[in-house]
């Protein structure tokens, strides 16, 4: 008799990322020995696998979509998840699938695509998805999720960590010592890569998705009145826990901003790109800044895309001159795997039924499971 894969020890749990970038697919295949929350973990593999133009094209504008085209795009997700994971040739007992976002409006509806039947079926196990809903329905922001894995991760007896994620929405997660009694706390700063790659979109006709280095942005010098213009976006008066997507930093907002400052030569564009980059470093600094003072932390812990925006990591670093800031670098998690190892590890928490959600963190009532688990040959998720 096959033992169920809720008790097998180790747990081999694939963990899917793709975020509001929309660059491709994040996989970490992580083993997780133990139980309860702190379960020993062994990373056996991970990678990135890039999207065809058609996701990145649908999922960078994805509030434009219509909801013919949303179905389409979740069945031919789902579809494109199973076969090129099948490539992989890869070992595994659970998938956990963050699922690209659509649309997310908490307090009232989130909705993440790619359906999870077709890898259930494809390669016989449980499917692990939704995973922000939950939150949502007890009247929770859904977001961030990624506190718990810092929690998990960086927690030291009787030093602070700050935990910093740059996708194209940067958030920021606070994990006190184990040695104070203080809430985590985390929550959306705005904007990280999104505006910029908007903006090199723009600038290089469509050959550049992302500014390299950030080379382009370094050629730039600081627009005052943009920058003034951008820091008056009511989100960054909104006391956390808050979250942020395309709904306030899309193509409806960088259109606006476009139309008020359109450059007329290389050098405004190149001014543009520069201020935009020294408003996702000051935004996330000013939310460190505001931080309680019974929290002291001395090192931000980096991970996502952005940390390989050299520009943007410079003008951190001179907002934040009193912090050491490096990216992350533990026992295989890294700053470009930590998101997919992190959707691995909630995966695990479900399959234990442990909450995946800190109330201090989304708002929500209480502490929850979160995910829904799709099996083969279910007629409906569970």
């Amino acid at each position: 008799m096959t033992t169920p894969v809720f008790d097998l020890s180790p747990l081999r749990i694939l963990g899917l990322m793709t975020g509001s970038s929309a660059d491709g697919l994040d996989l970490c295949l992580v083993e997780f020995s133990g139980a309860g929350v702190n379960p020993d973990y062994k990373i056996t593999f991970s990678t990135e696998l890039p999207y065809p133009k058609e996701f990145q094209t649908a999922f960078r504008n994805p509030l434009v979509l219509t909801d013919s085209q949303i179905s389409a795009l979740d069945h031919k997700l789902g579809l494109w998840f199973a076969t090129e994971i099948a490539e992989l040739d890869l070992e595994f007992d659970v998938i956990a699938s963050h699922g690209q976002t659509i649309k997310h409006e908490p307090p009232t509806f989130t909705l993440q695509i790619g359906k999870p039947s077709f890898m259930a079926e494809e390669f016989n196990v449980p499917v692990i998805y939704d995973f922000r809903t939950a939150d949502i329905n007890h009247g929770g922001q859904g977001a961030p999720l990624i506190p718990v894995v810092d929690r998990y991760l960086f927690q030291q007896d009787n030093e602070d960590i700050l935990a910093l994620n740059i996708g194209g929405i940067a958030n920021l997660t606070i994990v006190p010592a184990r040695n104070k009694v203080l809430p985590i706390l985390a929550w959306d700063t705005g904007p990280g890569n999104t505006l910029i790659d908007k903006a090199i979109q723009v600038y290089s006709k469509g050959k550049l998705s992302y500014d390299p280095n950030g080379t382009i942005a370094k050629k730039g010098k600081l627009n005052h009145k943009l920058l003034k213009y951008l820091l008056a976006h009511e989100f960054y008066d909104l006391t956390p826990p808050r979250s942020a997507g395309q709904e306030q930093f899309g193509l409806d907002y960088f259109s606006l901003m476009m139309k008020n400052f359109y450059p007329t030569n290389d050098q405004q564009f190149k001014d543009i790109i520069f201020t935009l980059t020294v408003l996702s470093a000051k935004t996330i600094a000013d939310s460190v800044k505001q931080l309680p003072q019974t929290y002291q932390p001395h090192t931000i812990l980096i991970g996502g895309g952005g940390y390989f925006n050299t520009t943007l990591i410079e003008e951190l670093t001179l907002e934040l001159p009193d912090f050491r800031i490096k990216p992350v670098n533990l026992k295989g998690v890294n700053e470009s795997n930590k998101e997919a190892f992190g959707f691995a590890y909630l995966g695990y928490l479900r399959i234990k039924k442990l909450p995946g959600n800190i109330p201090s963190v989304t708002g929500a009532s209480r502490e929850l499971v979160l995910g829904n688990i799709y099996s083969s040959g279910d007629l409906s998720p569970r």
